[in-house]
């Protein structure tokens, strides 16, 4: 009896902090709160991404792996759960560290589901419901690889930010959802519950409000938005629409798209591996990531570029002529052998100056012109122009593209540059890669006489991004009337009965371009003679890209737009008409 009694003292007097602390562990559950995440909205204040209320099933974690297997099997003869589900579950349940944290069973429970567990929760030990909150995006897959989607944290966010562990909540995987993660998420709250020996909840202790996530207002209009993703129907490629001023992206559509609300509900290995291994790429934002040659569309910079360095007068003339043999290889305008173009047989020549070579987009005077040049010319007024370098556009994802030059090629291949590559390169094929970003991005810059700017699709915290007492090092005086020659010549492509995109003038609005046709297989020497298979005559992967750059209105530009068709077939055909469209809806 004395021992007995000197051990209730000991207890008593000496370990009752200890075992204060160990009973309201059993007794007082701490759960965090999600933060209402902050709402996605397009530049005119529409609701891009918002919550909508939802309830989770949850199992408490601390309770013996048997125990669990019980309950789940219970669970599942109350709702259904798929053999995803369960393999989720025991894979949290082998990963976690903490056995005390919850465990979600199911997410985003049904009406029917939710009452019968309610009327059965009696029968399941340690199981709650929990209302929590579930990303919904109203326009579905439109604008979908703007706003990005969520899902489930991987092992190395979590490693990251160890907090994501002790809540139920997905993060941003891509898009804004993923660039502006630490804005939208907010700061979870805390709430500290009294439950009894079987997990059940009998009242709550006390609570930490969570701090709400700020809502992101992006420059995109999703009005014009939607319509791009309508004329991308069916298609691969890309639209981009900027804001020449202050380079605002009011449209940046990928095709084909995805529906963002996929993820927000327990998405299937069979959804999964349809989005994932689709050939079309539907994940990937063909805008920013997208690579292309930029085929005739670079025939702009490499004009610019023999301007800038006096390898051509803008009053001079080039004798061209459909084909060019230098070395021992042939080198070949798009009009070869054709009945309609420049000119129409492999003989005939004659002199064609700037304006016209831009219009009628002229191989044969790009090929002379790019020989003059130089790469390393051509290479740095293409970097000048933002090509071989991100645009920093506030989207995860980017390429740089690339624009080669000697160096390049010497490190890459271990061989020396030579003269054709230049003038392979001088009509925008070749190694020479962009993304439609860029490209729009550079014809805004036109536009603008060299004012550079910068992409933002974020509005709101950011100043305005042009910067109107710049302009390039390399620059002349007389530079105004350089770019005033280059937008004369894709005035004419558009509007004059000689340009290549004349089938898509409008009057109102007045716009200029270039288009751009993008050979994606090699065409024989036989071939070319006997005639050039027409793409509608060709397998789909077989047909060139279809390429358009171009700004509206012409006497006072105000957006740009970039359009890219993966073997769309004919850029004066398939890409121009798209973006006639894109400047109507735009600008009228």
């Amino acid at each position: 009896f004395s021992s007995i009694l000197f051990r209730l003292v000991y207890l008593q007097l000496f370990k009752s902090d200890q075992y204060k602390v160990l009973a309201d562990k059993n007794r007082i559950s701490l759960r965090l709160t999600p933060p209402l995440r902050g709402n996605i909205l397009d530049r005119n204040d529409k609701i891009l991404a918002l919550n909508k209320n939802s309830y989770n099933v949850l199992i408490q974690g601390n309770k013996n792996r048997l125990e669990i297997e019980e309950t789940i099997k219970k669970i599942s003869g109350i709702i259904f759960l798929s053999d995803a589900d369960i393999n989720k579950i025991y894979d949290t349940l082998s990963n976690k560290k903490k056995s005390d944290l919850p465990i979600v069973i199911k997410k985003n429970l049904k009406w029917n589901e939710l009452s019968s567990l309610n009327v059965n929760l009696i029968n399941l030990p340690n199981v709650f419901i929990e209302k929590g909150i579930r990303r919904q995006y109203p326009f579905e897959n439109i604008a979908s690889h703007v706003i990005g989607y969520m899902s489930n944290p991987l092992k190395s966010d979590i490693k990251a930010n160890p907090i994501l562990q002790m809540m139920e909540t997905d993060i941003g995987r891509s898009g804004i959802e993923q660039s502006y993660e630490k804005d939208l998420r907010g700061f979870p709250g805390t709430k500290h519950l009294e439950v009894n020996a079987l997990g059940r909840e009998i009242r709550e202790i006390s609570k930490e409000e969570s701090v709400s996530g700020s809502n992101i207002k992006l420059t995109i209009d999703i009005g014009l938005q939607k319509y791009a993703s309508s004329l991308l129907k069916d298609k691969i490629g890309s639209i981009v629409a900027i804001d020449v001023k202050n380079g605002e992206i009011l449209a940046l559509e990928s095709s084909p798209n995805f529906d963002p609300n996929l993820f927000t509900k327990s998405i299937s290995q069979e959804e999964w591996d349809n989005l994932a291994n689709n050939p079309m790429s539907p994940l990937v934002n063909k805008s920013i990531s997208g690579e292309y040659s930029p085929g005739s569309t670079f025939k702009l910079i490499v004009l610019y570029s023999g301007l800038i360095n006096k390898r051509i007068k803008p009053n001079d003339t080039i004798t061209c002529s459909s084909k060019i043999d230098f070395g021992d290889r042939s080198f070949y305008c798009w009009c070869h052998k054709k009945k309609t173009g420049c000119w129409a047989t492999q003989s005939h020549r004659r002199k064609v100056g700037p304006e016209l070579a831009i219009a009628q987009s002229c191989d044969g005077f790009f090929y002379e012109l790019a020989k003059k040049i130089g790469i390393e010319n051509i290479v740095e007024t293409a970097r000048n122009f933002g090509l071989g370098s991100k645009s920093g556009i506030n989207l995860k994802g980017e390429k740089e593209g690339l624009v080669p030059n000697k160096s390049w090629k010497r490190k890459k291949y271990k061989q020396t540059w030579k003269i054709g590559e230049t003038m392979i390169t001088g009509v925008g094929q070749g190694y020479l890669t962009t993304t439609p970003m860029q490209l729009a991005v550079m014809t805004a810059i036109f536009a603008n006489n060299g004012k550079k700017i910068f992409p933002t699709i974020f509005k709101g915290f950011e100043k305005t991004n042009i910067y109107d007492d710049e302009i390039f090092t390399t620059q002349t005086l007389n530079q105004s009337s350089f770019f005033s020659l280059i937008k004369t010549g894709m005035f004419s492509a558009v509007n004059k009965p000689f340009g290549t995109a004349y089938s898509s003038k409008i009057n109102k609005p007045i716009f200029a371009g270039k288009t751009g046709t993008v050979q994606v297989r090699t065409i024989s020497e036989q071939e070319r003679n006997l005639g050039i298979i027409p793409n509608k005559d060709l397998p789909m992967e077989k047909r060139d890209h279809a390429l358009f750059i171009g700004f509206a209105p012409y006497k006072n530009p105000k957006v740009a737009v970039s359009v890219v068709i993966e073997h769309g077939g004919s850029g004066s055909k398939v890409a121009a008409p798209i973006a006639q469209k894109i400047f109507k809806k735009a600008l009228l």
